[in-house]
């Protein structure tokens, strides 16, 4: 005989909408009734998908981690992985740190169409909480799902946390600070034509590392020069090939990410220019052996936090948060960097 909940609700004599708040473990269901509820379950052996842990009474032990991204982002993912290195790197951090708490960790690429999922994770209980990276700043629905539920951890998100909930986190990466140094590092050098290819500007990060850029430029009187990038592979190649088919004069290049940084010295490499130094953001494994310059964000510390934020109780925790960011020039420094433990 097939076990449902329609068949513990027959047996404990109260509603399938009575079971299914035991189930979920809402608190409008009295104690004698949850009782009730909870020995037709038992006798029954009726296991509800993802509810188990909470029948026995226990928190779920698995941490959501979602990033932004669309269908093409998932095809990256599927086809090699390296225009999503960043994002990989931090998934392959917050396991470690999960698994050191013994939680477990499931990973989704979220775009506006599948937001309802998170939901559904968060109402079934399949999920302590969620980190949430790669999300636009002042998203709609990251903005409702906070006034829903919680814990939740926000990387990257705001500089101006307005979420009256006390379990909802945030945790910057100090990008303009990188990108100041990233840019210093050129001019101390002698460069003074730096073109800056930008992130997307619409996420914290892109709009903090051209901020420190143009902080750098202006300190030493010199205009600057910036090119959308929007963290696109394909718009960095196609911007550093119209700055060579337009004669743009340029002495050195800082890109908001790594990835653009690699189809930049791909672009000059295949026009056979030497000697322009490039720098670019995330420390993601291929840079410096290539001989690029790399800001590298603290991903350890970062993840180590996310996940503490989550499950830890502690109850001085601090709503906003930094991390640090520092430039890594050689393969000595890249050897030697702790963030690659």
């Amino acid at each position: 005989m097939k076990i449902n909940s329609t068949k513990v609700a027959q047996l404990a004599g109260v509603s399938r909408s009575t079971v299914s708040r035991v189930i979920n473990n809402y608190s409008n269901v009295p104690p004698e009734t949850k009782e009730i509820v909870l020995r037709a379950i038992k006798e029954l052996g009726y296991i509800p998908n993802s509810s188990a842990q909470v029948l026995a009474g226990k928190k779920s032990r698995t941490i959501g981690l979602f990033i932004y991204g669309d269908n093409s982002d998932k095809n990256r993912i599927l086809d090699n992985g390296l225009s999503f290195g960043y994002y990989l790197d931090f998934i392959n951090r917050v396991l470690k740190e999960s698994l050191k708490l013994e939680y477990q960790l499931l990973v989704d690429v979220i775009n506006d169409d599948t937001f309802h999922k998170i939901e559904s994770l968060y109402m079934n209980r399949s999920i302590v909480g969620g980190v949430f990276i790669g999300f636009k700043d002042g998203d709609k629905n990251i903005e409702n799902i906070l006034q829903k539920f919680s814990p939740m951890v926000l990387v990257d998100y705001t500089s101006n946390p307005i979420s009256s909930n006390n379990e909802v986190y945030y945790i910057n990466t100090d990008d303009f600070t990188g990108a100041l140094l990233a840019t210093n590092h050129l001019l101390e050098i002698g460069k003074r034509k730096i073109v800056h290819i930008s992130g997307d500007k619409e996420k914290l990060s892109g709009k903090e590392r051209e901020k420190g850029y143009l902080e750098a430029v202006k300190s030493f009187g010199i205009s600057p020069i910036v090119y959308n990038g929007d963290y696109s592979d394909e718009k960095a190649r196609e911007i550093m090939k119209s700055i060579l088919d337009k004669d743009v004069q340029f002495d050195a290049v800082f890109c908001a990410n790594d990835n653009m940084s690699y189809c930049v010295d791909e672009i000059l490499k295949e026009r056979e220019i030497k000697g322009i130094p490039i720098v670019g953001f995330d420390n993601l494994r291929n840079t410096i052996p290539l001989g690029i310059m790399s800001v590298a964000p603290d991903i350890n510390s970062l993840a180590k936090l996310a996940v503490e934020l989550l499950v830890v109780e502690n109850s001085e925790k601090n709503r906003l948060n930094f991390v640090k960011t520092r430039l890594i020039k050689s393969l000595n420094e890249y050897i030697k960097e702790s963030y690659l433990d």
